[in-house]
């Protein structure tokens, strides 16, 4: 953290490596929140520059895959630039979750205004893509089922990178816990999106229902996915609360890892329980449940 050169190759080569961007936008989030946005903005303008390099220079991959590399590098380290900043200046991590929802959803309502049919453009990149990755032809996908997440992917792709995002945080907040003690665990078990993201909630339903689905459902899954962090801390704050045996997570991240249809239910009920946490508040001290 105390030179600058270290800091970038750290965020980039944290990017392309597999399974560690997470990395990557914790580094974003650490330098923002302790050294100021001036020095974070220009460690990202200069790790975005190198990243754009590089995908040049590898001359590789699906047409479009690229550009589309370099924009989410971009996209993922603007957010965390704007939560690390948040993060300094008021201490708050509601406010820099809600910022980041926020943050998505406008980019999945900018994407809905640039891109207006998202089936078109975004099947024939997927296509593209499965075919560079060597994955199963399209053909031996289910029925409509690219279709349907073309037609998702500005929702996707921002749901994927919020929830880096808040994961980016957390990670951001415990490595740099020596300068920022235990408060930031007790807002996290606290964590609240507030009323207006539920009334957001509802809109995107409604527009879900009138068929406007690429914007209305991307905006659903945003949401669902913020709304799934308040039910994670929900949890959290219930084992705290009640001393659950350590091994509990177990129970809770088991399912994640088992594929997508258990994943993305406990994701649901998740995100319900947030939702409902919004209304009537479900943490309570024990003395206090009926």
């Amino acid at each position: 953290m105390k030179y600058r050169w270290s800091r970038i190759a750290g965020i980039v080569i944290s990017f392309v490596l597999p399974l560690t961007n997470l990395i990557s936008a914790a580094i974003v989030v650490i330098t923002a929140r302790r050294n100021g946005g001036q020095t974070a903005a220009l460690d990202v303008a200069v790790s975005v520059a190198l990243l754009t390099g590089l995908v040049a220079l590898s001359g590789s991959g699906a047409a479009g895959a690229g550009a589309l590399t370099a924009s989410l590098g971009a996209a993922l380290w603007g957010g965390a630039l704007l939560s690390g900043i948040l993060l300094g200046r008021y201490q708050s991590v509601d406010l820099a979750v809600q910022a980041l929802v926020v943050l998505a959803l406008l980019g999945v309502l900018v994407g809905g205004v640039a891109i207006p049919d998202a089936r078109a453009h975004w099947q024939p990149v997927l296509e593209a893509l499965i075919q560079a990755a060597g994955l199963p032809q399209v053909s031996g996908l289910p029925a409509g089922w690219l279709g349907t997440v073309a037609t998702l992917m500005h929702g996707i792709i921002g749901a994927s990178l919020l929830s880096t995002l808040v994961l980016a945080v957390m990670l951001g907040l415990w490595l740099d816990r020596d300068h920022n003690g235990g408060e930031w665990r007790r807002q996290f078990l606290e964590l609240r999106l507030g009323l207006v993201l539920s009334l957001a909630a509802g809109v995107a339903t409604v527009l879900t229902f009138a068929g406007f689905v690429s914007v209305g459902g991307g905006a659903l899954l945003v949401l669902g996915t913020g709304f799934a962090t308040q039910g994670l801390a929900i949890v959290h704050w219930t084992a705290d609360q009640r001393r659950w045996p350590r091994i509990w997570p177990l129970v809770l991240y088991g399912p994640l890892l088992l594929g997508a249809p258990p994943a993305g239910l406990v994701l649901l009920v998740l995100a319900i329980a947030g939702l409902v946490d919004n209304a009537f508040t479900l943490r309570r001290r024990p003395a206090n449940v009926v």
